[in-house]
């Protein structure tokens, strides 16, 4: 995904300082009736840049080529637009007097000495270059007001500032007067996810958004400054007390930040961090501190696999304008995981008994199982299906997919737990990818061996064998004493 840019901007410099009392109190050896400046033309040189965490150091109107504005960063597309102040005429004393005392107030009018005053036609300059500059030439001696009118996306628009055209300044003229607004740089804020220790749907998963408080102009404090949270429907979004809120400087050493300085608000899925008055005030005290919101989640579904999540940051101040910058995005991931339990026939089994480890030590142990919606025990039902809905597919939605380990803790009454899900072996590894597209796993459990019965022609028929002989001998001995006697019977006497 294509990031938004990260830079806005604040307020310009004003401009009034950076010109100081000079440029309309008039130096004090410069003649400035009208006979006396010089003629035009004259060239206005504005040159954008990036505020500086010291805020910038107000410049004279002479070109700085070294110094307060060495170093810093330019800002192209900006586009400003200038307008003469009418009613202030410089040819004359009176004029610089009343130039002297002429600001710009909040709506943006010219006023001063309780008149406000308009302004002529204005004249859109091009937007500033790479080198943030872009210039203006009049031949017409006036007060003008400067006004930034456009910037790039996600740049908060400058406060408009006046300049006059020459510039009085140290005894002498300046016909080519350069100016060096500032516009405070509003990083975007960073998310990150952290699912440590989760492992199935129905865990909590927790999000962080950072977010870097920029270094504002002068007089330029924050109205307003929000993070918000809108969370994917796959979330179930915390109670407010539950969302943490800290504030710490740039090298991380804690700023007390008093519960009165925030509010945390939940409506529907979105979580919203809005900053009060007084901690407004201590955020623009405090530039390059780091405000970070914790908002834990509960997964509740697996879904397309990935979930999504892109927080943003609005802050306003007082130019007016507001801006939302977006986060970057990061993402959670989850797959389902299936399995289908048959006997060596291929014929459904429901009964089976198993459990999802994130090792195998854990599984030759049964210690530590996967709880899925509160669940440790997946059981198949009459068509042998075993639904695992769902496992973390990666850790903190990068990196690898995760290997889990099944065991199967019970088999179906009449068979025997399959070898290779067996708890001595340490489970069945099985990678998980985000989504439900994961092949089903198919587990075939061996039916329990039968009870060893008596073979036919063995033990039992030897008795019977055994006594038959034993009968028919006593029945051949039986006949042979009857024959001997007959024999003895039919012998003649002696």
């Amino acid at each position: 995904m294509t990031l938004t840019r990260r830079l806005t901007a604040a307020i310009g410099v004003g401009t009034l300082a950076l010109l100081g009392a000079a440029a309309f109190a008039g130096p004090a050896n410069a003649d400035t009736t009208g006979g006396n400046a010089p003629a035009g033309p004259y060239t206005l040189t504005i040159t954008k840049l990036q505020n500086p965490p010291g805020g910038g150091t107000p410049t004279d109107g002479s070109a700085q080529t070294t110094g307060p504005t060495s170093g810093l960063t330019p800002i192209p597309g900006v586009v400003f637009s200038v307008a003469p102040v009418n009613g202030v005429d410089l040819t004359t004393p009176a004029g610089w007097t009343t130039a002297a005392g002429l600001t710009v107030n909040s709506a943006g009018q010219v006023v001063g000495g309780g008149t406000t005053y308009t302004t002529g036609a204005a004249t859109a300059l091009p937007a500033s270059g790479s080198s943030g500059v872009t210039s203006y030439t009049t031949s017409t001696p006036a007060v003008y007001e400067v006004t930034e009118t456009n910037a790039p996306a996600d740049t908060e628009l400058g406060a408009p500032f006046l300049v006059t055209l020459p510039l009085p300044q140290g005894g002498n003229w300046l016909t080519n007067v350069f100016v060096y607004p500032k516009n405070t740089v509003q990083g975007a804020p960073v998310k990150a996810v952290d699912d440590t220790g989760v492992y199935g749907v129905g865990a909590s998963v927790t999000w962080r958004v950072a977010s870097t408080v920029p270094n504002q102009v002068a007089g330029n404090a924050f109205t307003q400054y929000s993070l918000s949270d809108p969370l994917d429907a796959r979330l179930t979004p915390p109670a407010p007390a539950t969302v943490t809120v800290s504030l710490a400087s740039s090298t991380g050493t804690a700023i007390t930040l008093p519960a009165a300085d925030f509010t945390v608000g939940v409506s529907g899925q979105t979580v919203t961090v809005d900053f009060t008055a007084s901690g407004l005030a201590l955020l623009t005290a405090n530039p390059g501190a780091v405000v970070t919101a914790t908002i834990p989640t509960v997964v509740g579904a697996v879904g397309s696999g990935t979930i999504q999540n892109i927080a943003d940051q609005t802050i306003g101040t007082q130019t007016g304008t507001t801006v939302t910058t977006p986060s970057n995005p990061v993402q959670d991931t989850w797959g389902d995981l299936s399995l289908h339990k048959v006997d060596p026939n291929g014929k459904a089994l429901a009964g089976a008994q198993f459990q999802v480890f994130t090792s195998a030590s854990d599984a030759q142990t049964l210690t530590n199982p996967v709880a899925v919606n509160g669940a440790t025990t997946f059981t198949s039902d009459a068509s042998g299906a075993v639904a695992i809905d769902g496992l973390k597919a990666q850790n903190d939605g990068a990196g690898a997919d995760l290997t889990y380990y099944l065991v199967e803790t019970q088999a179906p009454a009449g068979y025997t737990i399959a070898p290779a899900f067996a708890q001595a072996a340490g489970g069945y590894a099985q990678t998980v990818a985000p989504g439900s597209a994961n092949p089903t796993v198919t587990v075939t459990d061996p039916q329990a061996p039968p009870i060893a019965l008596p073979l036919t022609g063995s033990t039992g028929t030897t008795v019977f064998v055994v006594g038959g002989l034993a009968l028919a001998a006593l029945a051949v001995a039986a006949a042979v004493l009857v024959v001997r006697r007959r024999a003895r019977e039919e012998e003649p006497a002696a």
